[in-house]
């Protein structure tokens, strides 16, 4: 008997503790929940407005505004500040898998909504389902009504997007996936099959990460395509920002132009930190380029030459593509050389680098005429595989193929463009 006692005083003692934790769970959500507003009052994006939360033991409801007040308006009418309005429903009661759900929907606010149903009729709404993990990581899933917009000129029809996000307090998973979209304008048809988004972000506060885009079938009047991706990758390395957009193209053809494996990527690397992020929060601040005071004009600058002086690169690491009859591959890269901070006067000739080529195997999409023309310019030099163009560009000289021009009275133009911006 007193064995059973001693039990049923231990199983008291855990539901006690569980309903115990539950509840201190639930009050800690709504107080994270309600402290939203002055958590984002200083942030320049995002404002969070007029928080309703009805809390109970273990469950709580309710709404709240996010207002982007940077938003600029696109047309007479339009909000001055792009809101939207979260209505939530979440259950603390701590389970084996979980330690709370969630319910979620988002519509427009009182300014935007009238706007969005006179658009797309009743208007697009998003909502999703989730829960919270214990180690504070969160997940949810996401649908988007089908969008539905037609007028007298424009007609657009894209089907539900849905997908997956999870999230903590530094990273970002999101995937996104619709089936079609289909958009008419002034006798312009466009049409894009299997659609999807990709974001993994290891800093959401910085952006850094993967950012994907895909296609898998499109067409419009003069053009068609098959297997697109675009990817973008922006990471940070020793205090410097690096910035990589690839695109990957099955096939693609424009008029009786083809094209097939298209490979190319742009990259922009070694940026300065420091002054990136003086320059974004110059920009930031101002929210127009065209208001920027005095003092703001001087400290861009400062922060510009700063950035040149601290040297980067930008450039083609590759171009690849099939082309009928052949091929073509070829990069670019131009090198902007760092220099001592006192530097103030930018020169073409002395800091900037470049180096690129252009290989055609084949008939590479030129005929015959086409390659004579252009062995006979100097635009490229024949090769056993077909032709080739190439540069180098190095002390305001310019070496292609096989020649040697002084351009540096011809920089003056670029010199004092540059300058301009570096030193008003």
């Amino acid at each position: 008997m007193k064995k059973i006692i001693s039990l049923i005083v231990v199983v008291g003692l855990l539901v006690a503790a569980w309903l115990g934790a539950s509840f201190y769970s639930a009050r800690t959500t709504g107080q994270f929940i309600t402290s939203l507003p002055e958590r984002y009052q200083q942030n320049d994006y995002v404002h969070i407005k007029t928080v309703e939360h009805q809390q109970s033991a273990f469950s709580s409801t309710g709404k709240f505004e996010i207002r982007f007040p940077n938003f600029i308006p696109v047309a007479d009418g339009a909000p001055t500040a792009l809101g939207i309005v979260i209505q939530y429903k979440i259950s603390n009661l701590l389970l084996p898998s979980s330690a709370g759900r969630l319910e979620w929907k988002m519509t427009g606010d009182d300014s935007i909504d009238p706007i969005l149903k006179k658009l797309f009729g009743q208007g697009p709404t998003m909502h999703g389902k989730g829960h919270i993990s214990y180690g504070g990581q969160r997940q949810s899933s996401i649908e988007l009504s089908e969008l539905l917009l037609k007028d007298s000129q424009t007609a657009l029809k894209l089907t539900p997007l849905t997908g997956l996000a999870t999230w903590d307090n530094d990273t970002l998973k999101l995937t996104l996936q619709s089936d079609h979209l289909n958009a008419r304008s002034e006798g312009v048809v466009t049409d894009w099959r299997g659609m999807s988004i990709d974001v993994n972000l290891s800093n959401r506060n910085l952006g850094l990460g993967t950012y994907s885009f895909g296609i898998e079938k499109g067409t419009n009047a003069s053009s068609k395509f098959e297997g697109m991706k675009l990817t973008k990758i922006a990471s940070l390395e020793n205090d410097r920002f690096n910035l990589v957009i690839a695109q990957t193209i099955k096939q693609f053809s424009y008029d009786k132009f083809k094209l097939s494996d298209v490979d190319q990527e742009f990259a922009l690397r070694g940026l300065d930190k420091d002054s990136v992020m003086s320059i974004s929060t110059i920009l930031r601040d101002a929210k127009d380029v065209n208001r920027l005071t005095a003092e703001d004009r001087v400290a861009l600058s400062k922060s510009l030459r700063a950035l040149f002086n601290n040297g980067f690169s930008i450039g083609l690491p590759r171009l690849v593509a099939k082309l009928d009859g052949g091929s073509l591959s070829g990069n670019l890269n131009i090198e902007v050389i760092k220099a001592d901070d006192t530097v103030k006067a930018f020169s073409s000739a002395q800091r900037l680098r470049a180096i690129g080529q252009v290989n055609l195997n084949g008939k590479g999409g030129l005929d015959k005429t086409q390659q004579m023309t252009a062995l006979m310019l100097g635009l490229a030099v024949k090769t056993p595989e077909g032709l080739k163009s190439s540069f180098e560009f190095t002390n305001g000289v310019i070496s292609a193929n096989g020649k040697s021009f002084n351009v540096q009275e011809n920089l003056k133009f670029l010199d004092d463009m540059i300058n301009a911006a570096l030193n008003p």
